[in-house]
C-alpha cells in the first residue's frame, strides 16, 4: 500500500556536526524534487562540553582555518558554504530554542538559520544576543522565548531525547536518519536519501 501524506524524514542532528550540515543542503536539495516533511530531533555529540564551550579540534584533513578538501567538496555538492570554526559552543540552548520553534512550526527556518550562522560566521549558538538575533530573525517572539530559555523550559526535554536516543535507539553519531521505518547513520548521499524517501513513499 502506498503511504499517504508526505514521507517523514527523521533526523537526530546536533549543530556543531559538519555532516549534519552537509545533510541539510543535501535535503534542500531533494525537496525541490520530493514531497517530504523532516522532523528534526536532538542530539548531543559531546554532553559534557563545558557551557562556555571549548576550542574544535583539529579533524583529518583540516587546518587551524580550513575544512578539509573532503568537507570542502562535500559542501559545494550541497550548495552550501563552509568555514572551519574554531569554537564549539554548547549547543543545548539552540536546541532548546529548536523545541520553541517546533511548537510553532518554526523549526525548520530556525535549525537552517542557526546551521548557516555556526557553519558560515562561526556564531555562538549559546550565546543569548546570537540566539534573540537568529530566533527574531525567523519570527519568533523572544518576549516568550527568552523566559523560557532563562528558566530551562526546555532543556529537560532536549537531554531526555539525547539520551533516549544513545539508549533507546542505539544511536552513537549524526547525523542519524529514519525513513520509513529504516535507521540509518552517517554521510548518506544524496542518492542514497533519495532511494530510501522513494522506497518510503510506496
Amino acid at each position: 500500500m502506498a503511504a499517504t501524506g508526505p514521507v517523514t524524514v527523521t533526523v537526530w542532528q546536533d549543530y556543531t556536526c559538519p555532516f549534519c550540515y552537509v545533510s541539510l543542503g543535501r535535503l534542500d536539495l531533494l525537496a525541490r524534487e520530493l514531497d517530504f516533511q523532516v522532523d528534526r530531533r536532538p542530539f548531543l555529540l559531546n554532553p559534557d562540553r563545558p557551557a562556555e564551550g571549548e576550542p574544535r579540534r583539529l579533524f583529518d584533513g583540516e587546518t587551524e582555518t580550513e575544512l578539509s578538501l573532503a568537507m570542502q567538496e562535500r559542501a559545494r555538492g550541497a550548495g552550501l558554504v563552509m568555514r572551519r570554526p574554531s569554537w564549539s559552543p554548547n549547543t543545548i540552548a539552540a536546541h532548546e530554542v529548536t523545541l520553541f520553534a517546533k511548537e510553532r512550526g518554526l523549526d525548520d527556518a530556525f535549525h537552517h538559520a542557526a546551521a548557516a550562522a555556526f557553519w558560515e560566521r562561526a556564531a555562538d549558538l549559546n550565546d543569548r544576543a546570537t540566539l534573540r538575533e537568529l530566533a527574531e530573525s525567523c519570527g519568533l517572539d523572544w518576549g516568550e522565548l527568552g523566559p523560557r530559555l532563562e528558566s530551562g523550559h526546555y532543556r529537560q526535554q532536549v537531554l531526555d531525547e539525547a539520551q533516549s536516543a544513545r539508549t533507546d535507539r542505539n544511536i552513537g553519531g549524526t547525523p542519524t536518519y529514519l525513513i520509513g521505518g529504516q535507521q540509518q547513520f552517517g554521510d548518506l548521499s544524496v542518492d542514497e536519501l533519495r532511494q530510501l524517501i522513494q522506497a518510503a513513499s510506496e
